[in-house]
């Protein structure tokens, strides 16, 4: 053995066979050793970080999910509050036509249809009809002073009637306008032949819309007390070739109906 060098020997149990491993085979076996270690601790190493970037991968997703759930939460908590406020507009369109309107059909969705035409003085064509379905009051005639301030004469004639009741075309025609005033509230304006047209004021429910073609008879609205308006009432109004005219000259002339309790000729209340 060469002095200065180490050697470890390895005796088998039984004493029959020993081996000699020299120092350097040994510093051999401990490097292989560690870099064993060393490739074990950097495997570890990289799936721990791979496990990391999955896990921080899946919260991410997680997070998305989470958050499009919430979105998707808050959409239907705003249909669902759309929802609500049209339940709520249709049981107030139910009570407009009930109220005070006991003979109204139950749809409202559906209009009278013409009764039989009502021959003119010309033989030909039907007169003009009383707008009302329900029997009325006529409250304010043509040309009448409310105020003792009001200089100028009513452009019509106001018919008491329940909130609700049917209002009916005149003559035939063409929706000229039909929207809101402040002072007529919800109204229609019918074009109709010979320069004639007629407006039908303070309505709670319009059923036609600018453009539309109305019969004779035919239900364009409900009554109610919209605008400048103290009770539910329709108001009536005619021009002809622009210049306003009394409807209860004009309206199935001959016919009597009921003003302030007295009886006067020039409508028909039916």
């Amino acid at each position: 053995m060469s002095p200065g060098r180490w050697a470890i020997h390895f005796v088998r149990q039984d004493g029959l066979e020993t081996r000699r491993v020299r120092a350097g085979g040994v510093a051999s076996i401990l490097s292989g050793l560690f870099i064993t270690l060393v490739l074990v601790a950097a495997g570890v190493w990289l799936g721990r970080a791979w496990g990391d970037r999955a896990e921080a991968d899946t919260v991410a997703t997680l997070r998305t999910q989470v958050q499009s759930l919430q979105t998707r939460e808050r959409a239907l908590a705003e249909l669902t509050g759309r929802l609500e406020r049209v339940e709520r507009d249709y049981r107030r369109l139910q009570a407009v036509v009930t109220e005070g309107a006991p003979n109204a059909a139950p749809s409202v969705a559906l209009p009278a249809r013409p009764e039989s035409p009502v021959m003119g003085a010309d033989g030909g064509t039907s007169a003009p009809a009383w707008p009302t379905a329900q029997r009325g009051f006529v409250t304010r005639a043509f040309g009448s002073l409310g105020e003792p301030a009001t200089t100028q004469g009513h452009t019509g004639v106001d018919i008491a009637v329940p909130t609700g009741s049917y209002v009916r075309a005149m003559w035939e025609g063409v929706v000229e306008e039909a929207g809101e005033d402040e002072v007529y509230g919800r109204y229609i304006r019918i074009a109709h032949r010979d320069v004639v047209s007629s407006l039908y004021g303070h309505n709670s429910w319009l059923f036609v819309e600018k453009g539309d073609s109305v019969e004779r008879l035919q239900v364009i609205a409900l009554s109610g007390s919209t605008g400048r308006s103290t009770a539910p009432h329709l108001h009536f109004e005619i021009r002809r070739d622009g210049e306003l005219v009394d409807p209860l000259a004009f309206v199935n002339e001959g016919a009597v109906v009921v003003v302030g309790g007295e009886s006067r000729p020039g409508g028909n209340q039916r």
